[in-house]
């Protein structure tokens, strides 16, 4: 089983997944979606947990990095756990700076001249990513590229990734998530249409 597919099992065994066509999601970006990936859930299932962990360190293996920094709320405990396995530094990102205290946008290792990894839960359409990496370059980190656990595969994400010069992967995608989601009964071939629908052109489904 390759990676993604394992990811994505992950993802369903633990209902992080869901759908709901008649009573559909909003995402942050406004986005009305059929199909919700909560990768938060996951924390909370040891053994899928360790699935999702394993596959990060993998990739980061692969990679020249100095820091580890998860994305503010969701992306801190996926960097705590691959900082700790990884013997690594690790920081967080803020959506925004605080507007008290120090006034900080990122806390932990300090970025300066350091090769960052953005550490994410998932990516719809990349604003909070690309938000994130130009807080850790305003931070005088020397590079910084972005690694998640889930893509939506939206078209937008790889033009605003293009447009901002960013390079970005992800562990798993829809398009492997439906497919195992179809072979293992937790959608229907109905659902699973729908969803893929919605995937191609999710600014106007449903309206």
């Amino acid at each position: 089983m390759d990676r993604e597919r394992r990811v994505a099992r992950a993802l369903l065994s633990t209902e992080a997944v869901r759908l709901n066509v008649k009573e559909p999601f909003t995402f942050v970006s406004g986005i009305k979606s059929p199909i919700y990936c909560d990768n938060r859930k996951m924390i909370g299932f040891p053994e899928e947990r360790k699935v999702v962990v394993k596959e990060f360190i993998k990739v980061l293996e692969k990679r020249d990095f100095d820091v580890v920094a998860g994305t503010a709320t969701a992306g801190i405990p996926w960097a705590a756990f691959i900082a700790t396995e990884m013997n690594v530094p690790m920081s967080y990102i803020r959506g925004e700076k605080k507007a008290h205290g120090a006034g900080r946008q990122i806390e932990g290792a300090d970025l300066q001249g350091k090769r960052v990894v953005v550490i994410e839960d998932l990516i719809s359409t990349g604003g909070s990513s690309i938000k994130a990496v130009n807080a850790a370059l305003e931070a005088g980190a020397e590079s910084v590229k972005v690694l998640s656990i889930f893509s939506y595969e939206f078209e937008k994400a790889y033009d605003n990734f293009e447009e901002a010069e960013i390079k970005w992967e992800s562990l798993s995608n829809f398009g492997t998530l439906i497919q195992v989601a179809k072979e293992e009964k937790y959608l229907t071939e109905e659902e699973a249409e729908i969803a893929s629908k919605w995937n191609k052109e999710p600014n106007t489904w449903g309206k």
